[in-house]
Order: structure tokens, then sequence, then C-alpha cells
């Protein structure tokens, strides 16, 4: 169970890194999400997110619906930019694309391989186009 997810807040970078792996099932998401909210408050409105779906796996339609609402979650607390490791695996993500579709701006969503490419990028971020 402990290695389906991992939440860490960065105070000092009001930064909160997220890692999925395995495969979900609606039992499994309820205690992510009680996880998920203590994580939180440990930030300030305008965080960005480093979320590493490398080892993700889709899930069932119950863990869908429960990670879809820790996705609002993060939206309501104030995220501000995000971005995903994807590690090259597509079916995971394309999964988690679907289950966020309409809770974050795209715009506000990049992709790297890793996680030093993922915080370089937002250390670099610009909302300039």
């Amino acid at each position: 169970m402990g290695d389906k997810y991992e939440f860490r807040a960065d105070r000092v970078k009001n930064r909160l890194y997220i890692k999925l792996s395995g495969f979900f099932r609606g039992q499994d998401v309820d205690p992510a999400m009680v996880e998920l909210e203590a994580a939180l408050k440990e930030l300030k409105p305008d965080f960005d997110t480093i979320t590493d779906l490398s080892g993700f796996v889709p899930g069932s339609p119950g863990a869908t619906a429960a990670l879809t609402r820790g996705g609002e979650m993060i939206k309501n607390k104030g995220r501000r930019n995000g971005v995903r490791i994807t590690g090259g695996l597509m079916t995971g993500l394309m999964q988690f694309q679907r289950m966020l579709k309409g809770v974050f701006d795209e715009d506000k969503t990049r992709y790297a391989k890793s996680l030093q490419e993922a915080e370089a990028m937002l250390d670099s971020w610009t909302d300039e186009p």
C-alpha cells in the first residue's frame, strides 16, 4: 500500500511532490486523500506540483473518481503550475490526463522525463508565451 502513493510538501519552494505507482483500486485511494490533505495544509496558495507518474498503472473506475477528487483538492488549494514526470509510460499518463481533463488548465501543465528535468522546468517557468 505505501508504495502506491507518496506526498511531500516543500515549504521553502512552495511545491508539492506526488508519486503515484502501481495499480490503484478504490480502497487504496481514500487513505491517500487523507495524506494529500495533510500535505496541502503545509503549502500556501500558488504552489507548484511535480507528479511522478512513471510507475502509475491505470486503476479501477472507483480509483479514477477518487483520484479526480484529489486533483480537485489540489486545484482548490491554489495550484499554479505543474509538471508530470512520465518516464515514457503512456498508458498511465493517458488515463491520468482523462481523469483530470477540465480540472487543470493544460497551459499550466508540462511534461518531463525525470525529477531533475521537472525541477528545472518549474524553476525557470514563465507565464509569458
